[in-house]
This record gives structure tokens, C-alpha cells and sequence, in this order.
């Protein structure tokens, strides 16, 4: 055998020695390799409170964005503003459909990832929805008060367009925390309420976070994302249901489906707020991704195609007449 056939030989035997090894590992975690790869991935986008005070000092301009150029949705996506707001929209496949108003995760901070747009295309193109994206204001110069009016504002010009039993409001950690706000005040205001709510390990209570889970989840830390949401606030009470719908009224809302992971700082709040929404009446389904971390849907992994599945499979079984 010749030099660099052996070479190659063992190029060969240590890669599958390694790939061995990890699908081993994968099997006693319970996890897939890609999970397993993607948690350690997270570690170095960790929050801390370094990149805290950094992010108070961005000025970068946020109220534009694009959709990335390799993402091709199933139908045409197109880009207005609202009184300054930055809006995607996509129509639905047919008035059969429903029409998702989603509203991004990122700490209020950071605008629409990658994940998020791959998600919605993927999403759009097994159910036929539409979707309703806003590039809502930000931190660190825009507060919540300015976000939920224009958020607001923009569900009542939905309502001009679209009957509300075609309407699912979504949204992932800061966003699903938005959402549920949103459907609380929607409420309150005695405005037609959305067909269904779906929440991605939604960031319910911006004083919480379990600190003993630290540990597991690789990419959320208590005491910056705190100061996050207390920056959020600005002059509002920490547990106003504006920012912490975890404190709102939650009676007659619509039905919700929740997905949470188990080692994410958020569990136990997400756990106690889908408690508090079936002791008010609410038709709620909690989805747990054992042993699977902040928005795992969201995830190119196994256990993040399933979820975005089950979502799909949700968003078909919303009957609209």
C-alpha cells in the first residue's frame, strides 16, 4: 500500500472513530449529533454582561434589514413601511389560509436572524400561510411603549384586511413574549382577538430566569438579559403586562401552543405561564423539548425539524370556517 493510501486510511479511521464516538454520545444524551454540536456552538454567543454594555453603545441603524439573498420563499415577499416601521409581507396561497403575524426574538436587541427567516419560508411553504413580519423598534433607542403601539397599530390594519379568525400572532423568546403581551392588550381593548397564538420559548417575565439552569443552557445568562428587559421597560413597573405578559390577564384569550426546551433559563417561568394560562380558561398545549435549549425550533437539527412539524401540523388544523 502506498504512502498516501495509508495516509488517507487513517485520515479515514479517525474520522469515523470521532463520528463513532459522537453518535455514541448522542445516543446516551438523547440528543442529535447536530443538537448536540449546536449547544456547544452557542457558547460563544453567550450573554454576558460585557456584551451588554456594548450593546448600549451600538448605534448601528436597525430599522432596515434584508432577507437573505439564498432564502426564496413560495411566494413573493414584499417590503412597506408604517409609520417608519419596516414590514414584510407574503400573501397567503389562497383565503383558505391563515395569515402569521410574527414578531422576531433577539433580547429586544437584535433584529431577524437567519434562523428566523429559514423557519418562516419553511413554515409558509408546507401550510399555504401568509405572513406579517415587522421590523419593530429596538433597543437601545427605542423602548416598548414606542414597539407596541406601532405593533398595534399595525394588528388593527390587519383587521381591515383579514377577518381576526384568520390571524395567528407568533413569535420566539423576546418575541414570544411580545406576542403574548400583544394578545393580552388586544384583549383588554376589547379588539377582535387572533385565531391562535404560538409562542417560542417566549421570554414571559423580564425579571425572571432560573439561575440554577444556568449551567445547561449555553447561550442565555439571568442578570444581563435583566437589565435588557429592565432597559425595555424604561419608566414601565417591571411586571406591567406590557413587558411581562406573565402578569396580564390572560382570561378569554385564544387557544395557544407553547414550545419550551428544558435546559433554557426561561423553563420554569414558561412552565408556570402555561399553568396560569389554563387556570384562566385558555386552551393551551405545551410542546417540551427534552434536554434542548433556547428556541429550539429554530435549531437546523433533528429535534428543531420536528418542532417546526408540529407547528406546521398546527397552523393546518386552525379551522378558519
Amino acid at each position: 500500500m502506498g504512502k498516501a493510501k495509508k495516509i488517507l486510511l487513517c485520515v479515514f479511521v479517525v474520522f469515523a472513530a470521532i463520528a463513532a464516538t459522537f453518535f455514541a454520545y448522542s445516543l446516551i444524551e438523547g440528543r442529535s449529533p447536530q443538537a448536540i454540536v449546536i449547544r456547544q456552538a452557542a457558547k460563544s454567543h453567550t450573554i454576558t454582561q460585557t456584551k451588554y454594555e456594548q450593546s448600549k453603545q451600538d448605534s448601528t441603524d436597525k430599522s432596515s434589514v434584508e432577507i437573505p439573498k439564498r432564502i426564496k420563499f413560495a411566494r413573493p415577499m414584499k417590503e412597506y413601511r408604517m409609520d417608519g416601521m419596516q414590514v414584510f409581507e407574503m400573501a397567503t396561497a389562497d383565503e383558505s389560509k391563515p395569515i402569521i403575524l410574527y414578531l422576531h426574538g433577539g433580547g429586544y436587541i437584535h433584529t431577524f436572524s437567519k434562523m428566523h427567516w429559514k423557519m418562516l419560508a419553511e413554515i409558509s411553504e408546507a401550510t399555504g400561510c401568509g405572513i406579517i413580519a415587522p421590523n419593530y423598534p429596538l433597543l437601545p433607542k427605542h423602548t416598548a411603549r414606542e414597539a407596541h403601539a406601532l405593533v398595534l397599530k399595525l394588528y388593527r390594519e390587519l383587521l381591515k384586511r383579514y377577518p381576526a379568525h384568520r390571524i395567528i400572532i407568533m413569535g420566539d423568546s423576546a418575541g414570544g413574549g411580545f406576542s403574548l403581551a400583544l394578545a393580552e392588550e388586544i384583549n383588554d381593548l376589547s379588539h377582535p382577538l387572533p385565531r391562535q397564538v404560538i409562542l417560542i420559548s417566549p421570554w414571559v417575565d423580564i425579571t425572571g430566569g432560573d439561575e440554577s439552569i444556568e449551567e445547561y443552557d449555553t447561550w442565555l445568562r439571568c442578570e444581563p438579559l435583566r437589565q435588557y428587559g429592565l432597559d425595555w421597560a424604561n419608566n414601565l413597573n417591571p411586571h406591567d403586562p406590557m413587558v411581562s405578559p406573565l402578569y396580564g390577564n390572560m382570561k378569554g384569550l385564544p387557544s395557544t401552543d407553547i414550545f419550551v426546551g428544558t435546559w433554557e433559563i426561561f423553563y420554569p417561568d414558561i412552565i408556570k405561564c402555561s399553568e396560569k394560562l389554563k387556570e384562566a380558561g385558555v386552551s393551551v398545549s405545551l410542546h417540551v423539548g427534552f434536554q434542548m435549549g433556547h428556541v429550539y425550533p429554530l435549531y437546523p437539527a433533528p429535534e428543531g425539524k420536528k418542532a417546526r412539524k408540529e407547528i406546521a401540523e398546527i397552523i393546518n388544523s386552525v379551522k378558519l370556517f
